[in-house]
């Protein structure tokens, strides 16, 4: 299932994002799909990537109908086809399951940084 990245910026509303951000995550919700948000994008899975464009417009007409005139979408998809995918958090459960590994090897003074 491909990975799918999404950074939606409505422009012209002000320094405050989050009640829009949080409303494109309650529609991906009642869609079906499980984001994972973070503090720079929210990220999904989709079945297939003919999925993105339909889910961009809908996201896009929820937010001019919040009275947003301008909406900037940043998009970056990961497929792979040699395997079945992890969900998102499983991927980020694994590099923090690595960290706790590479952070004993920095406790000590690497090339005079530390």
């Amino acid at each position: 299932m491909p990975t799918v990245s999404i950074k939606v910026i409505p422009i012209g509303v002000g320094p405050s994002l989050s009640r829009y951000i949080a409303r494109v995550v309650a529609l991906l919700e009642a869609k079906g799909y499980k984001p994972l948000v973070t503090p720079d994008t929210t990220v999904i899975q989709v079945n297939d990537v003919s999925e993105i464009g339909p889910l961009v417009r809908m996201i896009h007409d929820e937010l001019y109908s919040m009275g947003v005139a301008r909406v900037l979408t940043i998009i970056m998809i990961d497929e792979r086809r040699d395997v079945a995918e992890a969900p998102p958090q499983a991927a980020v459960e694994k590099v923090l399951a690595r960290l706790q590994e590479e952070r004993k090897k920095f406790t000590r003074d690497v090339h005079g940084v530390i």
